[in-house]
């Protein structure tokens, strides 16, 4: 791990290194290739075909966290964006959030009387 922690991210999806796996968390049983992440509006999945990493997951007052151990860099492919390496280490993985401010600031309008 490098001395100031790492963040990565491919499209939404989001690797933020951390100093290690929780001891609760339990390694995912593996098939293939690694899906990091499902598309949410494609068919189109966040995969790493390497041998060198493993997904761990833990649930905590009912909130999934999914940890990503890369025990030699990898590379994380996706079709929609640019094949990306991840170097060795440990990552929280996460989703990245849009957040419409104009959204939160709709208020309708109020009619104001005119005093004569």
């Amino acid at each position: 791990m490098s001395e100031k922690l790492q963040q990565i991210q491919q499209g939404d999806v989001l690797f933020q290194e951390v100093p290690g796996i929780p001891e609760e968390a339990r390694q995912m049983p593996r098939e293939g290739p690694i899906v990091v992440a499902r598309g949410e509006q494609s068919a189109h999945n966040h995969v790493i075909k390497s041998d060198q990493a493993s997904l761990w997951t833990l649930t905590r007052n009912g909130v999934n966290e999914l940890y990503l151990e890369v025990k030699s860099p990898v590379t994380i492919i996706h079709d929609e964006h640019k094949p990306l390496p991840i170097p060795t280490g440990i990552y929280r993985v996460g989703r990245v959030k849009e957040y419409d401010y104009f959204a939160d600031m709709k208020e309708p309008v109020r009619e104001r009387q005119v005093l004569d």
